[in-house]
Order: structure tokens, then sequence, then C-alpha cells
């Protein structure tokens, strides 16, 4: 038979504590950060021409005005999509947000095209104008 001087129960009652109080306040800590509350939200997103800022070793003149979006999981987000250069240009993504909207070249006035997504998943999510590959390239990235 063991017996335990009241100094070693007291220390092992209190190891036991810190080890039990740790571990609690750990997974109260986790459940009291829920994740954001879906928003919806606006990004303006436009075509830009460099023209004749361009270096000389683009395949392109075109980029994106913003190369990146971020959002929170369960967000609904809606891409207006500004197009002022004098070449068409699309808003291409792939699964899960799969999209392929091309607008036209100005006229007389901006084309434009209105996307709107539920960001369900999160991760990195490239986009890219099919037109005007490798520069006019972004990514989104959906936070949990």
């Amino acid at each position: 038979m063991v017996t335990w001087s009241t100094r070693n129960l007291l220390i092992a009652t209190v190891l036991l504590a810190a080890i039990f109080g740790s571990v609690t306040g750990l997974g109260t800590s986790y459940l009291a950060h829920p994740s954001p509350t879906p928003q919806t939200r606006d990004i303006y997103l436009f075509a830009q021409d460099l023209g004749f800022s361009a270096p000389s070793n683009l395949s392109s003149d075109y980029i994106y005005s913003s190369s990146q979006i971020t959002v929170n999981k369960g967000d609904t987000v809606t891409i207006h999509f500004y197009n002022p250069t004098d070449k068409a240009h699309s808003f291409t993504v792939g699964a899960p947000y799969a999209n392929d909207d091309v607008v036209a070249a100005q006229s007389s006035t901006i084309q434009n095209a209105n996307i709107t997504i539920t960001t369900n998943q999160v991760g990195s999510f490239t986009f890219h104008c099919k037109f005007h590959p490798p520069q006019m390239t972004g990514t989104i990235l959906v936070q949990g």
C-alpha cells in the first residue's frame, strides 16, 4: 500500500488542477472566438492599361487595379468590374466560384459587369483575364 504525504498529495492536486484548468481555458478560448458574421461586400475592380509605363519584358500591358480581394467565409461579395480600356477583358475564376464574365472594350461609355459570389469555401482562389495572361491575374483570399 502506497501512502502519500500531505506535501506530495498537495503537489499532485495542484498539478492536476493546473493541467485541467489549462485544457478547459484553451477550449473556452477557442469557442469564445467564433467566425466573423457574414457581410455583404462591394468590391470595385478596374482593368488598367499600363501603356507606355509597362516594362518591355511584359507580354501584356494590362493589369487589374487590385491583385488581391480579401473576404471572410460566408460573405456575399459583389465585384463591380469596370473596363475603361480599348480592349476586352474578362474576370475568370475557377471552382468553387466559377465565373467567366467578359467586359467589352470602352465605347462611348465605360463597360462593366457585376459578379456576385457567396464565399462558402476557405482558401486562395486565382482570378485572371483570359485575354491578357500572365500579368492580369489576382487572388480572392477567403478567410475562415
